[in-house]
């Protein structure tokens, strides 16, 4: 078994090393046939696998394979575009300051050139601006900023300003363009080169080097002794320009500007295709960037020099301001002279400190010799030589025919373009001597005098007579009359209740045909007329009179207190309420509360002896003060007059002082209770207890005993003041 095993295992070790042996020649063979080729494999492997090498060998070839495909088609270019575009943006949102040192090269001189050229512009028009303040067109910018009441130059602004926002420019951050400009109000330019200038300036400023994407940019411009102030935002640029210095708050005003605006127009802002238009409504945001502040300049004077100074410069202005006062005088006289119709200047001469005015002068124009002493010029130094003429104007011509002609009261007469009009009455010698003269009068080629009614003397007095009748008529309003189509006419006011004029005209020589009236109802305030309407539409009784009475309506008598109540909210509906005396009148209810007082207070009610009952047959008298009593209330409710019914209890002396008290407590009790029982208000009741303190007749006999037995009754009425209202 042993040796079989050994047998077993030497043959396997045998093909064991065979196989080895044949292994090894393959392994020789391959690697004869594919050792090189491997190799080669490996080595290009190893290239892959190293980047470095690859790259290297990438950038070597990259040029010419870019040079050559270039040269067939635009398709690397195209392909490439995109990529090189975002590449550009990452960079600069990654390092802005090292993407423009690489462009500075370029945009360096650009930059440059544009100041350079908007500051030769800016000092070339500020160069032009001052040589012509000191010419003679200087000295007439200063006499018209005197008549404007306006600073004349910005040069003595600068003595007192601390600073002040001049302009403001509301700029596309994409293409540069100027998107909106303000200036504040008072600013005056006198060349618009300078305007342009700083323009252009700012244009080409941000065109060139303000296309940044974070924010970052140039935030002030210094431009001799004007500041500009800049403040960027993602679409829009915010300048202004400041002359002075000034405070750090302006900057955060122009960051909320600038973010209002772009909340109010970011989408405009954002899409902007060049229409400005879009942002007019901006103006009010940038104008609230036109600040200023003024602050009087200090310095440290010599007071003598200063005085001297002083005296100088007042000497000059009191002559200035004398020269220029005097001067402007004069033209005022000349502009009122030319306004007068009449008058023609032909000749105004100033010479050695005199006036000379020539021209031609209308005699019935208004002398003009008054106007000199109105603007305040010396009479004495004015000197008219005038030459006369006939002014041919409708105006002069109408006064030259009224001088001439001197028509009555009564006519109204009309010039136009040669027609003389003449209206209302006259009488026939005056029409005719009328119609003789005007043929002289120059200006006058035609008398129209179909409206002119003739008349004569007696007529027309009597027609005025009733008219001044008229208007002294109450309640009659005249507020025209006169003479038309040969009738008389007269219109006004008319109260329905006032004098019919109608009637009035009977007792005058005038022809009731002949007249027209028309009459406009109203309502008149005359006292007597209201005493009319009164009259009629409340018609009073005849227990009352109505009058007057120191310029007031009186009214005396008696009448129900509704009808007086009445005429008193009547009288507040008529025009200028008139007061109201009535101090002599009675309420025919207040008569009746004095009625019902006599009633009640003679009425007694008598009781048993020792009892505070009454006796028999007293309850008739108790129902009947109990009906009168709750008649003086309700009266005294309705007339808002207050009343008080008061109680006594009476006794007779049999009894001690202190029982009779007593006694008459509880009889003045028993009456309030049987009163209040009956519907008397107890508010208008009170007792009293005189116990026996109060007789009313003597006690010897039986009856007179039984009379002090007694209630009685006193009745209070508080009775207001009646007078003028």
């Amino acid at each position: 078994m042993n040796d079989n095993s050994g047998k077993n295992e030497t043959g396997r070790q045998e093909k064991s090393d065979q196989r080895f042996r044949e292994d090894e020649t393959l392994v020789e063979l391959r690697h004869l046939l594919i050792g090189p080729v491997e190799t080669q494999v490996d080595r290009i492997q190893n290239r892959l696998d190293d980047p470095g090498l690859r790259s290297r060998e990438i950038g070597t070839i990259l040029p010419d394979a870019i040079t050559v495909r270039s040269s067939q088609d635009d398709a690397l270019v195209e392909a490439l575009s995109p990529t090189v575009e975002q590449a550009v943006r990452f960079s600069i949102r990654k390092n802005l300051k090292s993407f423009a040192d690489a462009l500075f090269p370029v945009i360096g001189p650009a930059i440059r050139k544009a100041i350079a050229e908007a500051l030769r512009g800016m000092v070339q028009s500020l160069n032009e601006s001052m040589d012509k303040s000191f010419s003679l067109k200087g000295l007439k910018w200063r006499i018209e900023a005197y008549r404007a009441k306006k600073s004349f130059s910005e040069i003595v602004l600068l003595h007192s300003i601390l600073f002040r926002v001049e302009q403001v420019f509301l700029i596309h951050r994409k293409t540069g363009l100027l998107l909106r400009h303000e200036v504040k109000d008072e600013m005056e330019f006198q060349d618009a080169d300078m305007v342009s200038g700083m323009l252009t300036a700012i244009r080409d400023f941000v065109a060139d080097s303000f296309r940044v994407e974070d924010g970052e940019g140039l935030e002030s411009i210094l431009v001799g002794d004007l500041n500009v102030w800049i403040e960027h935002g993602p679409d829009a640029i915010l300048a202004v320009v400041i002359r002075g210095t000034a405070p750090a708050s302006l900057r955060a005003l122009m960051k909320e500007a600038l973010e209002k605006i772009h909340v109010d127009f970011g989408a405009s802002l954002e899409n902007f295709e060049g229409d400005t238009d879009l942002f007019e409504s901006a103006a009010p945001i940038l104008q609230s960037c036109l600040i200023s502040q003024y602050q009087p300049e200090k310095k440290k004077t010599s007071p003598l020099l200063l005085g001297g100074l002083v005296s100088v410069f007042a000497l000059v202005g009191f002559w200035t301001w004398t020269s220029l006062s005097t001067h402007f005088k004069w033209l005022d006289l000349l502009d009122r002279i030319n306004g007068k119709e009449g008058i023609v200047i032909t000749q105004a001469l100033k010479e050695d400190g005199n006036y000379f005015i020539r021209g031609l002068r209308d005699n019935l124009s208004d002398d003009p010799a008054g106007l000199v002493s109105d603007v305040g010029l010396d009479p004495s130094r004015v000197v008219f030589h005038w030459t006369p003429y006939q002014a041919l104007s409708d105006n002069m011509v109408l006064r030259r025919v009224v001088k001439i002609l001197e028509p009555p009261d009564s006519v109204t007469l009309e010039v136009h373009q040669g027609v003389l009009t003449a209206k209302g009455s006259a009488r026939l010698e005056w029409l005719e001597q009328a119609r003789n003269l005007t043929k002289n009068i120059p200006g006058i080629t035609q008398f129209d005098a179909k409206g002119l009614v003739l008349t004569n003397k007696e007529q027309h007095d009597a027609f005025n007579e009733f008219v001044n009748k008229l208007k002294m008529e109450k309640g009659v309003v005249v507020t025209s009359y006169g003479i038309d189509d040969g009738k008389y006419h007269i219109s006004g006011l008319l109260d329905p209740f006032a004098a019919n004029p109608l009637e009035s005209i009977k007792s005058t020589k005038l022809d009731e045909s002949n007249i027209s009236m028309t009459w406009e109802p109203y309502q008149s305030g005359d006292l007597s007329i209201l005493l009319k309407r009164a009259d009629k539409l409340l018609k009073p009784p005849k227990t009352l009179a109505l009058g007057l009475k120191n310029n007031c309506i009186s009214i005396s008598g008696s009448a129900s207190n509704e009808w007086f109540m009445e005429f008193r909210r009547w009288l507040t509906t008529v025009p200028s309420t008139p007061c109201l005396d009535y101090t002599d009148f009675v309420s025919l209810d207040f008569k009746r509360m004095i009625d019902l007082k006599r009633s009640i207070e003679s009425g007694n009610v008598l009781f048993k002896s020792d009892s505070p009952d009454p006796v028999k047959g007293e309850v008739e008298m108790m129902e009947t003060l109990a009906s009168e009593i709750r008649e003086l209330t309700e009266l005294s409710t309705r007339l808002d007059i207050p009343v008080k019914v008061t109680i006594y209890g009476h006794t007779d002396r049999s009894g001690t002082e202190e029982r009779n008290k007593r006694l008459s407590q509880m009889r003045a009790e028993r009456i309030m209770d049987f009163l209040t029982s009956r519907g008397v208000p107890a508010n208008f009741l009170s007792i009293k207890a005189l116990g026996s303190s109060k007789p009313v007749s003597s006690e010897e006999t039986e009856p007179g005993l039984e009379k002090n037995r007694r209630i009685s009754l006193e009745v209070t009425i508080s009775k207001r003041p009646r007078s003028r209202d």
